[in-house]
């Protein structure tokens, strides 16, 4: 489930998982309320016959443009057009948000031991860097769809090249028209995906590692 998270501007008010974001008082009048949400990753179980990994990747944060990374949820009624949701936030910016649960992906995936972010300073044989291209809720024929749309290239660091390249792509309908609505299906658009970006690079990883390995003529990389 999604854990909203309130936040009061004036004051907190802790209230379990959820702080409701209340409007203060300003110079140019009260600001309207709104609530914070945090996409939650629910791992299936692991598929029987999967192996682990002996190498280890570190993951960028993915590139976005200035429109995508922001804390504000966006809709895009009609092609082309951005608006906000104005009664929801992403509890971080969406770049970092994708970084933090694709970390989790991959943990929780009990196939790969080493894995971080670039900026935990963990050193990677592999490097997944994403190229964000969509993650708002569209409108098409009326009805709402949250699209999550990116490319993930798996970069061998020995060499700093991209080794292999895949677009991916999630789009799940909306129940209805409020951001509580649109947090919903991200979050299950993000649980559809999440695995399949997973299971392609440790795939594609482990099937560049061991050809390597093969050609190394005995010496350990």
């Amino acid at each position: 489930m999604i854990r909203p998270m309130t936040i009061r501007l004036c004051r907190c008010l802790p209230f379990a998982a959820l702080l409701v974001l209340g409007a203060c008082a300003s110079l140019t009048g009260k600001k309207e309320p709104f609530t914070t949400y945090a996409p939650r990753y629910a791992p299936a179980p692991p598929a029987a016959g999967t192996s682990r990994v002996d190498w280890q990747l570190a993951i960028d944060t993915p590139f976005a443009s200035d429109t995508i990374d922001t804390t504000r949820m966006l809709v895009m009624p009609t092609p082309g057009a951005l608006e906000t949701y104005k009664s929801g936030r992403w509890a971080d910016s969406i770049p970092m948000m994708l970084r933090a649960l694709l970390i989790e992906a991959f943990q929780t995936s009990n196939r790969i031991a080493g894995v971080g972010a670039v900026a935990s300073g963990l050193h990677g044989d592999y490097l997944l860097s994403v190229d964000l291209y969509d993650f708002e809720t569209q409108y098409r024929d009326g009805s709402p769809h949250a699209v999550i749309r990116l490319n993930a290239k798996l970069i061998d660091e020995s060499l700093n090249r991209v080794a292999v390249a895949r677009t991916f792509e999630a789009d799940t309908p909306v129940a209805g028209a409020t951001a509580a609505d649109a947090a919903a299906a991200f979050e299950q658009a993000l649980n559809t995906l999440l695995p399949d970006i997973v299971g392609w690079t440790l795939d594609q990883g482990q099937a560049i590692w061991s050809k390597q390995k093969k050609s190394d003529t005995g010496t350990v990389r």
